[in-house]
Protein backbone atom coordinates (compact mmCIF):
# COMPACT_ATOMS: atom_id res chain seq x y z
CA UNK A 1 0.00 0.00 0.00
CA UNK A 2 1.33 3.41 -0.96
CA UNK A 3 -0.46 6.73 -1.31
CA UNK A 4 -0.18 10.49 -0.77
CA UNK A 5 -2.83 12.69 0.75
CA UNK A 6 -3.42 16.29 1.76
CA UNK A 7 -2.91 16.80 5.51
CA UNK A 8 -6.10 18.82 6.02
CA UNK A 9 -8.32 16.14 4.45
CA UNK A 10 -6.78 13.39 6.56
CA UNK A 11 -6.84 15.39 9.81
CA UNK A 12 -10.53 16.28 9.41
CA UNK A 13 -11.41 12.63 8.85
CA UNK A 14 -9.32 11.36 11.77
CA UNK A 15 -10.92 13.94 14.07
CA UNK A 16 -14.38 12.60 13.21
CA UNK A 17 -13.63 9.07 14.42
CA UNK A 18 -11.90 9.88 17.72
CA UNK A 19 -15.07 9.57 19.80
CA UNK A 20 -15.80 6.19 18.25
CA UNK A 21 -12.58 4.24 18.64
CA UNK A 22 -12.05 2.31 21.86
CA UNK A 23 -8.93 3.68 23.55
CA UNK A 24 -8.80 1.03 26.29
CA UNK A 25 -10.48 -1.85 24.54
CA UNK A 26 -9.70 -5.44 25.47
CA UNK A 27 -9.74 -6.02 21.70
CA UNK A 28 -6.70 -4.06 20.40
CA UNK A 29 -7.96 -3.72 16.84
CA UNK A 30 -10.94 -1.64 18.05
CA UNK A 31 -8.47 1.12 18.96
CA UNK A 32 -7.40 1.20 15.32
CA UNK A 33 -8.71 2.59 12.08
CA UNK A 34 -8.73 0.46 8.97
CA UNK A 35 -7.11 2.29 6.04
CA UNK A 36 -7.99 0.99 2.59
CA UNK A 37 -6.44 2.42 -0.56
CA UNK A 38 -7.74 1.79 -4.08
CA UNK A 39 -8.11 3.59 -7.38
CA UNK A 40 -11.02 5.66 -6.06
CA UNK A 41 -9.06 7.04 -3.10
CA UNK A 42 -8.82 6.28 0.62
CA UNK A 43 -11.42 4.79 2.96
CA UNK A 44 -11.08 5.00 6.77
CA UNK A 45 -13.21 2.76 8.95
CA UNK A 46 -13.62 2.78 12.74
CA UNK A 47 -15.96 0.74 14.96
CA UNK A 48 -16.69 -0.16 18.56
CA UNK A 49 -18.83 -3.12 17.39
CA UNK A 50 -22.02 -1.15 18.16
CA UNK A 51 -21.44 1.86 15.89
CA UNK A 52 -19.21 2.14 12.85
CA UNK A 53 -18.14 4.96 10.55
CA UNK A 54 -16.72 4.55 7.07
CA UNK A 55 -15.34 7.70 5.45
CA UNK A 56 -14.04 8.05 1.89
CA UNK A 57 -11.90 10.86 0.50
CA UNK A 58 -9.62 11.42 -2.49
CA UNK A 59 -5.93 10.59 -2.49
CA UNK A 60 -3.16 9.82 -4.95
CA UNK A 61 -2.83 6.05 -4.72
CA UNK A 62 0.31 4.43 -6.13
CA UNK A 63 -0.22 0.91 -4.77
CA UNK A 64 -3.61 -0.35 -3.50
CA UNK A 65 -3.71 -2.13 -0.16
CA UNK A 66 -4.82 -1.83 3.43
CA UNK A 67 -3.40 -1.25 6.89
CA UNK A 68 -4.66 -0.98 10.46
CA UNK A 69 -3.14 1.74 12.68
CA UNK A 70 -3.92 3.30 16.06
CA UNK A 71 -6.55 5.96 15.34
CA UNK A 72 -5.54 8.10 18.30
CA UNK A 73 -1.79 7.98 17.62
CA UNK A 74 -2.24 8.65 13.92
CA UNK A 75 -4.44 11.66 14.74
CA UNK A 76 -1.82 13.03 17.17
CA UNK A 77 0.93 12.65 14.57
CA UNK A 78 -0.99 14.21 11.68
CA UNK A 79 -2.21 17.09 13.86
CA UNK A 80 1.37 18.19 14.58
CA UNK A 81 2.66 17.92 11.00
CA UNK A 82 3.15 20.93 8.76
CA UNK A 83 0.47 21.64 6.17
CA UNK A 84 2.02 19.61 3.39
CA UNK A 85 1.23 16.39 1.56
CA UNK A 86 1.66 13.23 3.63
CA UNK A 87 3.05 10.04 2.10
CA UNK A 88 2.14 6.56 3.42
CA UNK A 89 4.00 3.37 2.60
CA UNK A 90 3.19 -0.02 4.12
CA UNK A 91 6.20 -2.07 5.18
CA UNK A 92 6.61 -5.66 6.33
CA UNK A 93 4.92 -6.95 9.49
CA UNK A 94 2.07 -4.43 9.05
CA UNK A 95 4.22 -1.39 9.89
CA UNK A 96 3.61 1.85 8.00
CA UNK A 97 6.10 4.60 7.18
CA UNK A 98 4.65 8.11 7.18
CA UNK A 99 6.64 11.00 5.73
CA UNK A 100 5.82 14.69 5.51
CA UNK A 101 8.43 17.18 4.37
CA UNK A 102 11.45 16.29 6.58
CA UNK A 103 9.50 14.30 9.18
CA UNK A 104 9.45 10.50 9.16
CA UNK A 105 7.43 8.16 11.40
CA UNK A 106 7.49 4.37 11.53
CA UNK A 107 4.14 3.27 12.98
CA UNK A 108 3.37 -0.23 14.27
CA UNK A 109 0.15 -1.68 12.90
CA UNK A 110 -2.08 -4.72 13.28
CA UNK A 111 -2.98 -7.22 10.60
CA UNK A 112 -5.91 -5.52 8.77
CA UNK A 113 -7.55 -8.92 8.31
CA UNK A 114 -8.34 -8.83 12.06
CA UNK A 115 -10.50 -5.72 11.65
CA UNK A 116 -14.18 -6.66 12.15
CA UNK A 117 -16.29 -6.46 8.98
CA UNK A 118 -19.11 -3.93 8.89
CA UNK A 119 -22.71 -5.16 8.91
CA UNK A 120 -24.19 -5.49 5.47
CA UNK A 121 -26.84 -3.11 4.23
CA UNK A 122 -28.83 -2.86 1.05
CA UNK A 123 -28.79 0.20 -1.17
CA UNK A 124 -32.47 -0.31 -1.98
CA UNK A 125 -33.34 0.28 1.70
CA UNK A 126 -32.19 3.90 1.72
CA UNK A 127 -34.73 6.70 1.87
CA UNK A 128 -33.99 10.44 1.44
CA UNK A 129 -34.51 12.73 4.42
CA UNK A 130 -33.83 16.49 4.78
CA UNK A 131 -30.44 16.72 6.49
CA UNK A 132 -31.21 19.91 8.43
CA UNK A 133 -34.41 18.38 9.82
CA UNK A 134 -32.59 15.26 11.02
CA UNK A 135 -29.90 17.41 12.65
CA UNK A 136 -32.62 19.39 14.45
CA UNK A 137 -34.42 16.24 15.59
CA UNK A 138 -31.24 14.74 17.03
CA UNK A 139 -30.34 17.95 18.87
CA UNK A 140 -33.86 18.16 20.32
CA UNK A 141 -34.00 14.59 21.64
CA UNK A 142 -30.63 12.92 22.22
CA UNK A 143 -29.86 14.94 25.35
CA UNK A 144 -32.89 13.43 27.13
CA UNK A 145 -31.88 9.78 26.63
CA UNK A 146 -30.56 7.79 29.59
CA UNK A 147 -26.88 7.08 30.22
CA UNK A 148 -27.56 4.40 32.84
CA UNK A 149 -26.53 0.97 31.58
CA UNK A 150 -29.26 -0.67 33.66
CA UNK A 151 -31.92 1.14 31.59
CA UNK A 152 -30.72 -0.17 28.26
CA UNK A 153 -33.94 0.44 26.35
CA UNK A 154 -33.75 4.13 27.33
CA UNK A 155 -30.14 4.54 26.11
CA UNK A 156 -31.34 5.69 22.73
CA UNK A 157 -33.97 7.63 20.80
CA UNK A 158 -37.21 6.05 19.61
CA UNK A 159 -37.69 6.50 15.84
CA UNK A 160 -41.33 5.96 14.92
CA UNK A 161 -43.50 6.56 11.84
CA UNK A 162 -47.14 7.55 12.40
CA UNK A 163 -50.06 8.98 10.46
CA UNK A 164 -52.49 11.74 11.48
CA UNK A 165 -55.31 12.86 9.14
CA UNK A 166 -53.62 11.07 6.21
CA UNK A 167 -50.41 13.03 6.92
CA UNK A 168 -47.44 10.69 7.30
CA UNK A 169 -44.86 11.75 9.88
CA UNK A 170 -41.74 10.59 11.65
CA UNK A 171 -41.31 11.04 15.39
CA UNK A 172 -38.24 10.93 17.60
CA UNK A 173 -38.66 10.53 21.37
CA UNK A 174 -36.13 10.22 24.17
CA UNK A 175 -36.52 9.85 27.92
CA UNK A 176 -34.41 8.95 30.93
CA UNK A 177 -37.37 8.57 33.26
CA UNK A 178 -36.98 12.10 34.66
CA UNK A 179 -37.61 14.06 31.47
CA UNK A 180 -38.85 13.45 27.96
CA UNK A 181 -38.28 15.19 24.64
CA UNK A 182 -40.44 14.63 21.55
CA UNK A 183 -40.30 16.07 18.05
CA UNK A 184 -42.31 15.35 14.89
CA UNK A 185 -41.56 16.05 11.23
CA UNK A 186 -43.62 15.29 8.12
CA UNK A 187 -42.17 12.30 6.29
CA UNK A 188 -43.65 9.60 4.07
CA UNK A 189 -40.46 7.65 3.45
CA UNK A 190 -40.53 5.29 6.45
CA UNK A 191 -44.15 4.19 6.38
CA UNK A 192 -42.87 0.68 5.57
CA UNK A 193 -41.61 0.27 9.14
CA UNK A 194 -43.97 -2.01 11.04
CA UNK A 195 -43.05 -0.40 14.35
CA UNK A 196 -40.61 2.07 15.80
CA UNK A 197 -36.93 1.31 16.43
CA UNK A 198 -34.55 2.48 19.18
CA UNK A 199 -31.39 4.15 17.86
CA UNK A 200 -28.47 4.35 20.33
CA UNK A 201 -27.53 7.82 21.50
CA UNK A 202 -23.86 7.34 20.57
CA UNK A 203 -24.76 6.31 17.04
CA UNK A 204 -27.07 9.30 16.62
CA UNK A 205 -24.35 11.68 17.77
CA UNK A 206 -22.01 10.17 15.15
CA UNK A 207 -24.70 10.76 12.53
CA UNK A 208 -25.07 14.34 13.78
CA UNK A 209 -21.35 14.88 13.11
CA UNK A 210 -21.81 13.49 9.62
CA UNK A 211 -24.58 16.03 8.94
CA UNK A 212 -22.33 18.99 9.76
CA UNK A 213 -23.79 22.41 8.96
CA UNK A 214 -26.60 21.02 6.83
CA UNK A 215 -28.45 23.48 4.61
CA UNK A 216 -32.14 23.40 3.74
CA UNK A 217 -31.46 21.67 0.42
CA UNK A 218 -29.07 19.03 1.76
CA UNK A 219 -30.27 15.43 1.87
CA UNK A 220 -29.14 12.49 3.99
CA UNK A 221 -30.08 8.93 3.04
CA UNK A 222 -31.31 6.68 5.85
CA UNK A 223 -32.05 2.97 6.08
CA UNK A 224 -33.22 0.47 8.65
CA UNK A 225 -31.41 -2.61 7.43
CA UNK A 226 -31.77 -5.83 9.40
CA UNK A 227 -30.77 -4.81 12.96
CA UNK A 228 -28.98 -1.59 12.03
CA UNK A 229 -29.78 2.05 11.42
CA UNK A 230 -27.65 3.41 8.56
CA UNK A 231 -27.00 6.98 7.43
CA UNK A 232 -25.21 7.76 4.18
CA UNK A 233 -23.94 11.07 2.89
CA UNK A 234 -22.12 10.86 -0.42
CA UNK A 235 -19.58 8.06 0.18
CA UNK A 236 -19.51 8.35 3.96
CA UNK A 237 -21.57 5.87 5.97
CA UNK A 238 -22.46 5.63 9.67
CA UNK A 239 -24.01 2.39 10.94
CA UNK A 240 -25.31 1.77 14.44
CA UNK A 241 -26.83 -1.38 15.88
CA UNK A 242 -30.41 -0.91 17.02
CA UNK A 243 -31.24 -1.37 20.68
CA UNK A 244 -33.35 -4.44 21.30
CA UNK A 245 -36.35 -4.23 23.59
CA UNK A 246 -39.50 -2.17 23.88
CA UNK A 247 -39.57 1.57 24.33
CA UNK A 248 -41.89 2.59 27.19
CA UNK A 249 -45.38 3.94 26.59
CA UNK A 250 -44.29 7.56 26.45
CA UNK A 251 -47.80 8.77 25.59
CA UNK A 252 -48.97 7.73 29.06
CA UNK A 253 -46.62 10.18 30.83
CA UNK A 254 -47.41 13.26 28.76
CA UNK A 255 -49.94 15.27 30.85
CA UNK A 256 -53.14 16.26 29.05
CA UNK A 257 -54.62 18.56 31.70
CA UNK A 258 -51.88 21.17 32.23
CA UNK A 259 -54.23 24.13 32.01
CA UNK A 260 -51.97 26.73 33.66
CA UNK A 261 -49.87 28.25 30.89
CA UNK A 262 -47.10 30.80 31.34
CA UNK A 263 -45.50 32.45 28.30
CA UNK A 264 -41.86 33.44 28.74
CA UNK A 265 -38.97 34.88 26.80
CA UNK A 266 -36.63 31.95 26.18
CA UNK A 267 -33.55 34.13 26.43
CA UNK A 268 -34.67 35.83 29.65
CA UNK A 269 -35.79 32.56 31.26
CA UNK A 270 -32.53 30.80 30.32
CA UNK A 271 -30.39 33.62 31.73
CA UNK A 272 -32.41 33.59 34.97
CA UNK A 273 -32.05 29.83 35.43
CA UNK A 274 -28.31 29.97 34.79
CA UNK A 275 -27.89 32.61 37.48
CA UNK A 276 -30.00 30.75 40.04
CA UNK A 277 -28.32 27.41 39.19
CA UNK A 278 -24.94 28.78 40.29
CA UNK A 279 -26.09 28.23 43.87
CA UNK A 280 -26.94 24.56 43.40
CA UNK A 281 -24.57 21.60 43.62
CA UNK A 282 -24.04 18.55 41.46
CA UNK A 283 -26.01 16.49 43.97
CA UNK A 284 -29.23 17.26 42.13
CA UNK A 285 -30.53 20.10 44.25
CA UNK A 286 -33.58 21.55 42.57
CA UNK A 287 -34.80 25.01 41.69
CA UNK A 288 -38.08 26.27 43.14
CA UNK A 289 -40.72 28.11 41.11
CA UNK A 290 -43.30 30.15 43.03
CA UNK A 291 -45.95 31.25 40.55
CA UNK A 292 -48.79 33.60 41.40
CA UNK A 293 -50.56 36.67 40.04
CA UNK A 294 -48.17 38.48 37.71
CA UNK A 295 -45.01 36.98 39.20
CA UNK A 296 -42.76 33.94 39.03
CA UNK A 297 -40.04 33.80 41.70
CA UNK A 298 -37.23 31.42 40.78
CA UNK A 299 -35.02 30.42 43.72
CA UNK A 300 -32.47 27.89 44.94
CA UNK A 301 -30.97 27.05 48.30
CA UNK A 302 -27.85 25.07 49.08
CA UNK A 303 -26.46 23.99 52.44
CA UNK A 304 -22.96 24.40 50.99
CA UNK A 305 -23.22 27.76 49.22
CA UNK A 306 -26.28 29.75 50.27
CA UNK A 307 -29.35 30.82 48.34
CA UNK A 308 -30.49 32.96 45.43
CA UNK A 309 -33.79 34.21 44.02
CA UNK A 310 -35.03 36.22 41.06
CA UNK A 311 -38.47 37.57 40.17
CA UNK A 312 -39.81 37.41 36.61
CA UNK A 313 -42.91 39.40 35.62
CA UNK A 314 -45.45 37.12 33.93
CA UNK A 315 -49.02 37.29 32.64
CA UNK A 316 -50.69 34.88 35.07
CA UNK A 317 -53.90 35.10 37.02
CA UNK A 318 -54.70 31.58 38.24
CA UNK A 319 -54.07 30.03 41.65
CA UNK A 320 -50.63 29.93 43.23
CA UNK A 321 -48.31 27.04 42.38
CA UNK A 322 -45.06 26.17 44.14
CA UNK A 323 -43.12 23.50 42.22
CA UNK A 324 -39.52 22.30 42.01
CA UNK A 325 -37.54 21.20 38.95
CA UNK A 326 -34.03 20.00 38.25
CA UNK A 327 -32.33 23.12 36.89
CA UNK A 328 -30.03 21.26 34.51
CA UNK A 329 -32.95 19.41 32.95
CA UNK A 330 -34.78 22.68 32.38
CA UNK A 331 -31.70 24.31 30.85
CA UNK A 332 -31.13 21.33 28.55
CA UNK A 333 -34.69 21.67 27.28
CA UNK A 334 -34.34 25.41 26.74
CA UNK A 335 -31.08 24.85 24.89
CA UNK A 336 -32.88 22.62 22.39
CA UNK A 337 -35.40 25.33 21.50
CA UNK A 338 -34.97 28.03 18.89
CA UNK A 339 -38.09 30.18 19.25
CA UNK A 340 -37.94 33.54 21.01
CA UNK A 341 -40.96 32.72 23.16
CA UNK A 342 -41.96 29.52 24.95
CA UNK A 343 -44.84 28.30 27.07
CA UNK A 344 -44.50 26.48 30.39
CA UNK A 345 -47.58 24.32 31.00
CA UNK A 346 -48.38 23.24 34.56
CA UNK A 347 -51.21 21.60 36.49
CA UNK A 348 -50.01 21.26 40.09
CA UNK A 349 -46.80 20.56 42.04
CA UNK A 350 -47.04 16.78 41.46
CA UNK A 351 -47.53 16.77 37.68
CA UNK A 352 -44.80 17.05 35.06
CA UNK A 353 -44.21 20.47 33.53
CA UNK A 354 -44.24 20.77 29.75
CA UNK A 355 -42.20 23.27 27.75
CA UNK A 356 -43.29 24.12 24.21
CA UNK A 357 -41.83 26.69 21.82
CA UNK A 358 -44.41 29.24 20.72
CA UNK A 359 -45.41 28.65 17.11
CA UNK A 360 -44.05 25.08 16.98
CA UNK A 361 -46.64 22.46 17.87
CA UNK A 362 -44.35 19.63 16.78
CA UNK A 363 -41.97 19.81 19.75
CA UNK A 364 -42.31 19.44 23.49
CA UNK A 365 -40.07 18.73 26.43
CA UNK A 366 -41.41 17.31 29.66
CA UNK A 367 -39.65 17.57 33.04
CA UNK A 368 -40.80 15.71 36.13
CA UNK A 369 -41.16 17.79 39.32
CA UNK A 370 -38.87 17.44 42.33
CA UNK A 371 -39.71 17.47 46.02
CA UNK A 372 -37.80 20.34 47.64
Amino acid sequence: MEFSIDKKDLLKTLAMIQTLVERRSTIPVLSNTLIQADEAGITLTATDLETATRLHFPASVTTPGQASLSARKLFEIVRELDDFEIHFTKQENNWVTLTCKKSTFHIAGINPEEFPPLPRFHEDDFRPFPAHQLAEMIERTAFASSTEESRYNLNGVFFEPFTVDDQKNIRMVATDGHRLSLVDKPCSEFSNLEKGVIIPRKGLLEIRKLLGDAGENDVIHLAVSENNFVAKKNKTVVLTRLIEGDFPDYQAVIPRENDKKIQLSREEFTACLKRIATMTTEKGEGIMFQIEHGSMVVSSSSHDFGDASEDIDIDYGAEKIVIGFNGRYMLDALGAMRSEELVLELKDNATAGVLRPVGDEKYLCLVMPMKL
